[in-house]
């Protein structure tokens, strides 16, 4: 569990400089749905259906608010972040780093 929390702590410290340069890039592939996002979703699963996009759009809407102090807006994060695993098969993305940042994240969530 150590080792798993210490390499969890170093690829959030490493990644949390570049993310603000990639959702920049990032952002212009997927339209915001200020709803309930259900047609970002089913943009993501319909076209390319791969973890960047879902990424991507899972930081897009945590920056909605602080999940540690909205417990509808942690619901929502748990529950669109369960919807990309189920999505992405394990077997074809297993090497993705995008792919482990979202099981990562979801992990932390679920904390």
């Amino acid at each position: 569990i150590t080792s798993i929390m210490n390499r969890v702590r170093n690829l959030k410290n490493k990644y949390r400089n570049e993310e603000n340069i990639t959702d920049e890039f990032n952002y212009t592939k997927i339209s915001a749905d200020t709803t309930d996002n259900s047609g970002t979703v089913n943009q993501i699963m319909m076209t390319a259906n791969n973890p960047e996009d879902w990424l991507c759009f899972l930081l897009k809407l945590e920056k909605k608010g602080v999940p540690q102090m909205d417990v509808s807006l942690l619901n929502r994060l748990i529950g669109r972040y369960s919807q990309a695993v189920t999505a992405l098969p394990a077997e074809k993305y297993s090497q993705d780093e995008s792919y482990a940042r979202i099981l990562v994240r979801f992990a932390e969530l679920k904390a």
